[in-house]
């Protein structure tokens, strides 16, 4: 069993994957290019923060 704070970064990262998947979708509809940047950056961020934090 995972200790909560292990849970709790894994719940932060996929949150922050879903945003950026929603952000983007949301900008490839729209055609809004600084929304799909945003959605990028997100994901971006959520792959370093696994990166870094390997319990």
């Amino acid at each position: 069993m995972t200790s909560t704070p292990e849970r709790q970064m894994r719940r932060r990262i996929l949150t922050l994957t879903l945003a950026a998947a929603v952000l983007a979708a949301a900008g490839a509809v729209a055609g809004w290019w600084w929304l799909i940047g945003i959605g990028v950056w997100v994901l971006i961020m959520a792959f370093l923060l696994e990166m870094i934090y390997r319990p």
